[in-house]
């Protein structure tokens, strides 16, 4: 009988996975600066360590673990951690799908790697799934091959590759056997392995600094026909321990707390106090970038991570300088008493009636709406950024898109427009919420509608600046200055959008009926064109087709002040289109930005539906108002 007890409890332990222990006493920062070669570049162990950890378990830093200190171990005991829990899939749906545990949402990989239902989906997904955009079940499933993959080659010792190709600059370099053959023995690199490997799982502290020290000896006296500048490789290390972008949307949040409180303090030194922590964002922002622009060999754009903080730049420098500029530049913008066309209220007879506001009240508080709209959006962006599940680890790009200055010039340009048109949406949102809910502040809706007016004449004007050097790019990279690409479209009617609310932006004189009649038929024609090239008409085209025209009629037909914060609003979700959905909606076209679905795309219909209630509300409170005063 205790034979069988006994036979039981070693057949249980047996089925239960190892204990996963990891080291306390070890000194990991000289094996952080370990150089190899990952992803087309030459980073530092660590870098390698946050990217391999991150993209298998979701979080660089897991259970709060120092990353490079998890991908030795995975490496260097891979017989105790494939059995340890380290893929999450919180998706009841999903796991219901791969027919796993619906109380379970972290798995292992010899639970996943062994798991029929999964194995199917893959092969099926091999299979099926070539040269078509994958539907979520696929992207999900694609997605756990990903890790998986990632986990196989951590455990068979291929994920850290330090031997130098001695020949080729762009030659692969070569990763140490995790199980060093007996013949071998005598190569000094192996035994440094091996020491630093059996360092690492006695926790021997001494002898694991002994062996890094000896291991990055042996490897720095290698043949190497390239490698990377050990002052490269230590900005790396001072960017990853810094995180800067993280660092700085925290002060970018003070700031912007700060500049919301400045219309109510109205004190200079108050003022003063919120320029300098806006300079401290701003210039901790800055730094970053440079770091960031240092190890990449090129300008920070090359992904949506990078072109956030971009735009988040563009955001914060313009406050500042909203805070430097003389004041008097912000003036209500004037209208003739007898031109209230609209039925708005105050309007009586065709004359305004309205009280006006005190005469300094509206531009004082209009002054002190841009920095606090500027850092909001800046501060927003960075939050996004950092965030979101967004890559934010430094990749190559196509050399087709290095290779000319037009990159490094058109990408400021665009992201710094899209930038003054973020403020100018945030500007627009506050216009249209102060003219449903306080109509009688007509001299402060004038002032805000006039400093609204210059954010979307400045960000157009950038933006028609962007797209001519995209252009430019677009030649010099692909042989053709514009190819009705996706984004190139988008930008084109982003733009379009931009010029009818310049062109159409408060009541004036009747429009001649002729201007309507050629209007007609030139958007008739345009159809024609465009109908002739998308037929057979399905349902759904249809659809977009009668959205469009709606889109166009508000866009051309509406004026007035509230009309033209409305415009803005729509039009930013067309810069929105050109900057998000063409990559993670449409997900095709030429350029480098980021493609993929999945959590961003929720995030986005999220706030869309948000904004939408949000106008609907402001627009049927102002109608409301509007009929009580005709």
């Amino acid at each position: 009988m205790s034979h069988l007890v006994l036979t039981f409890i070693c057949l249980l332990s047996a089925a239960q996975p190892a204990e996963a222990r990891l080291p306390t006493s070890l000194d990991l920062e000289t094996i952080r600066a370990l150089p190899v070669q990952h992803d087309g570049r030459w980073p530092p162990l660590e870098t390698v360590a946050r990217d391999t950890v991150e993209s298998v378990t979701g979080s660089a830093f897991h259970k709060g673990h120092d990353p490079a200190q998890l991908l030795l171990a995975w490496t260097f005991e891979p017989e105790i951690w494939r059995r340890q829990p380290l893929i999450a899939i919180r998706n009841a749906e999903l796991r219901a799908e791969l027919r796993l545990p619906s109380e379970q949402t972290v798995f292992s990989y010899a639970e996943l790697n062994s798991h029929q239902p999964y194995l199917t989906l893959v092969d099926e997904l091999l299979r099926t799934a070539s040269g078509r955009k994958l539907n979520p079940l696929e992207s999900k499933v694609g997605d756990i091959r990903k890790k998986l993959l990632t986990l196989r080659r951590v455990f068979s010792g291929r994920i850290i590759r330090p031997i130098p190709d001695g020949d080729s600059i762009v030659g692969a370099w070569r990763p140490i056997p995790p199980n060093i053959p007996e013949h071998t023995h005598d190569n000094p690199v192996s035994l440094a392995w091996t020491s630093l490997r059996d360092a690492f799982r006695a926790d021997d502290a001494q002898a694991f600094a002994a062996a890094s020290d000896q291991l990055i000896r042996t490897l720095s006296v290698l043949p190497a026909a390239y490698r990377p500048d050990p002052a490269l490789i230590a900005t790396e290390l001072r960017y990853n321990k810094l995180r800067p972008f993280h660092t700085g949307w925290m002060v970018m949040v003070v700031a912007a707390v700060l500049a919301a409180a400045a219309p109510a303090i109205r004190r200079k030194w108050f003022d003063f106090l919120t320029l300098v922590v806006l300079l401290a964002s701003f210039a901790i922002l800055t730094y970053g970038l440079s770091l960031r622009w240092q190890i990449a060999g090129r300008i920070p754009a090359a992904n949506m991570f990078e072109s956030l903080l971009f735009l988040s730049w563009g955001a914060s420098a313009f406050a500042i300088l909203s805070m430097l500029v003389p004041r008097g530049w912000i003036r209500p913008a004037r209208r003739p008493a007898a031109t209230c066309s609209m039925a708005v209220p105050g309007c009586e007879g065709g004359r305004d009636v309205t009280p006006v506001d005190s005469a300094g009240e509206a531009p004082a508080a209009t002054w002190r709406l841009v920095p606090l709209t500027a850092a909001a959006m800046a501060a927003l962006a960075l939050i996004l950024a950092d965030c979101l599940p967004l890559d934010q680890y430094i990749r190559p790009i196509m050399p087709v898109l290095l290779d000319t200055i037009w990159m490094s010039i058109h990408v400021p340009i665009i992201m710094v427009a899209y930038a003054v048109l973020a403020v100018a949406v945030v500007i627009a949102h506050v216009q249209l919420i102060l003219m449903s809910a306080a109509p009688r502040r007509r001299a402060l809706a004038e002032a805000i509608d006039n400093l609204h007016y210059w954010y979307v004449h400045i960000g157009s004007l950038l933006l028609l600046a962007g797209i001519i050097t995209g252009s430019m790019w677009a030649a010099s990279s692909w042989g053709r200055y514009w190819g009705w690409d996706p984004k190139e479209v988008w930008s084109l009617v982003a733009f379009l959008g931009y010029l009818a609310i310049l062109h159409v932006r408060i009541d004036r004189e009747k429009v001649p009926a002729w201007a309507y009649v050629v209007a007609i038929l030139l958007v008739m024609g345009v159809f024609v064109l465009v109908v002739s090239r998308l037929a057979p008409l399905t349902p759904l085209k249809v659809l977009a087709f009668a959205g469009t025209g709606v889109a166009m009629g508000i866009f051309v037909l509406t004026r007035g002040r509230f009309a033209t914060a409305l415009k803005s609003i729509l039009a930013f979700w067309l810069i929105i289109m050109t900057y998000v959905g063409v990559n993670y909606v449409l997900g095709t076209g030429l350029h480098s930005y980021g493609f993929g679905t999945g959590a961003v795309v929720r995030y986005l219909y999220l706030i869309a539906g948000i904004d939408f209630v949000l106008i609907a509300v402001c627009c049927a409170v102002y109608a409301t108002i509007a009929r009580s005063n005709r």
